[in-house]
């Protein structure tokens, strides 16, 4: 036993004050709540847009053949004022999502107005330049390659349906049947309505389910 005054064995031990470890110590804090899911919007109920839905779904425009279906729209040909446009745009979904391949364009205006009420399709719609039957030329040029494709795959040529009054599509007869649903009959085409195998008039299905309403 050491005499008083030597060193201790506590010395050989490291000392630290409790008090001075905890305040270094890093708080643990909550972990952050994210913000509650937000519901996507609804849209408000579209009578008209929803009673032409349902009129094409249940009468299709399409004849009962064995082969492709080749949509095509040209915006620039559907205008209306807001409650029948987004109706039309509607009805275009419609025909769309009953198509092999739907080909969308018309000028940047048409677009843009389009886009906010053509669900999937919206990225498919392809804006123009500015110009006589420019939008044509590129609905033309898609169908022409859907009619190579259906000849390389052994099929016959694919039906088209055209939503338009310009007489530059008349030239799709010479690949298969062609159809036609007018914006209005009364601007319709004479070549388009005489090359087409059916015409049908989109004013006058409007004004047929808002009648039935």
């Amino acid at each position: 036993m050491g005499l008083g005054g030597g060193p201790s064995e506590a010395d050989d031990y490291e000392w630290v004050d409790l008090a001075v470890l905890r305040a270094r110590r890093p708080r643990r804090t909550a972990p952050a709540q994210s913000p509650p899911a937000v519901p996507p919007a609804v849209p408000p109920p579209d009578p008209l847009a929803d009673a032409l839905c349902a009129l094409l779904t249940d009468r299709p425009l399409w004849l009962s053949l064995p082969v492709r279906r080749v949509l095509l729209v040209d915006l620039d040909n559907l205008r209306a004022g807001p409650a029948r446009w987004r109706a039309r745009m509607a009805a275009v979904v419609t025909l769309a999502r009953q198509a092999d391949s739907a080909h969308l364009a018309g000028q940047a205006g048409a677009v843009e107005r389009a886009r906010p009420h053509l669900a999937e399709f919206a990225s498919s719609a392809v804006p123009v330049a500015d110009g006589s039957d420019v939008a044509d030329h590129v609905l033309l040029e898609a169908a022409a390659a859907d009619a190579r494709a259906a000849l390389e795959a052994g099929e016959d040529g694919p039906q088209v349906l055209v939503v338009s009054n310009d007489g530059i599509f008349a030239a799709l007869a010479e690949t298969g049947p062609l159809l036609v649903l007018s914006p209005g009959v009364d601007a319709l085409s004479d070549r388009l309505d005489d090359a087409a195998t059916d015409v049908l008039d989109l004013s006058g299905l409007e004004a047929d389910v808002m009648s039935d309403a």
